[in-house]
């Protein structure tokens, strides 16, 4: 029994493109997606444990190894949907563990092995998470872009999993912004006391519980919350628990824009995050036209 950095690449949303392109078509783009991570998975130092038809197994003896392979993944993977129409263009959630495993002929095994495919459902698409074992053996030279998201519980397990997020576009922003004057009045100190949020906008209203974030709100058919409009980017606004506080991510081309209800102040946020201290309304855009620019207002329940 030995260590290794498992890696689970799944590709979100694989069934909305066999029904897009049909089945032939959709088979094709998909077995292409898996052989060529497998090859860059091998070119990386890493073995393929299996092919999963639209997800990757895969298993690494260096932490640092598996997340720049990971890293590699997603920056390839977006710049392939540059190029292709929006139909075919697809994207990748990753979940990363280290642990110990037994490897056979026919399979790996190990608690790790659950987790890191347990982590790639917790993603958003486009996004990696790794245990916190992963980067244990991340150098100061090496990469070294993540954060902390905290403890999340997970299936199967008695005890909860802290989880980084890695940071993998150029422009991230490790910083989050905020308005902080009214954390404490909201009670975010303790580990878990908000019930969840309730979306208000596009005619309808929906809830999420806590244990149900991340959640992405846009234009794609898969998004948890989706608005039907041109100036709404495919994945606009993603919202998720970080240190116990509320963040909402803008990964928009276009903006997103954050009034708050207890203030007048207007946060405009371009590749950047804020954290929500309130209730408050959403503009998917860089200003709050009225009448032009889709809004959702959001609150907290307990």
């Amino acid at each position: 029994m030995n260590d290794a950095t498992i890696v689970f690449v799944d590709l979100a949303g694989s069934t909305a493109l066999y029904q897009s392109l049909g089945n032939a078509k959709g088979a094709e783009l998909v077995s292409g997606l898996t052989d060529w991570i497998g090859r860059l998975c091998q070119a990386s130092g890493g073995q393929v444990i299996r092919d999963l038809g639209d997800g990757v197994l895969m298993a690494f003896g260096s932490g640092g190894a598996a997340v720049d392979c990971a890293v590699q993944i997603q920056c390839r993977q977006n710049e392939r949907n540059l190029n292709l129409p929006e139909d075919r263009q697809a994207e990748l959630k990753i979940g990363m563990a280290r642990g110990a495993v037994v490897a056979g002929q026919n399979a790996w095994l190990g608690e790790v092995v659950n987790l890191a495919t347990s982590l790639s459902r917790h993603c958003v698409p486009a996004q990696i998470l790794a245990a916190a074992p992963v980067l244990d053996q991340i150098t100061v030279q090496g990469f070294a872009r993540f954060r902390s998201l905290g403890s999340m519980h997970m299936p199967g397990r008695s005890q909860s999993v802290e989880v980084f997020q890695i940071e993998w576009r150029p422009e991230g922003n490790a910083a989050a912004q905020t308005v902080r004057g009214a954390l404490e009045h909201m009670d975010f100190e303790d580990s878990r006391p908000m019930g969840g949020i309730c979306l208000t906008g596009a005619d309808r209203q929906l809830t999420f519980l806590r244990d149900e974030l991340p959640i992405v709100l846009g234009r794609h058919e898969h998004a948890h919350f989706t608005l039907q409009d041109a100036s709404v980017s495919r994945l606009h606004v993603k919202i998720y628990e970080l240190d116990g506080m509320l963040v909402l991510e803008d990964t928009s081309r276009h903006g997103t824009s954050v009034r708050f209800t207890s203030g007048t102040t207007v946060l405009t946020l371009r590749s950047q995050e804020c954290v929500l201290h309130d209730a408050c309304e959403i503009a998917f855009g860089s200003a709050f036209n009225a009448g032009t620019v889709p809004q959702v207002a959001l609150q907290f329940f307990n």
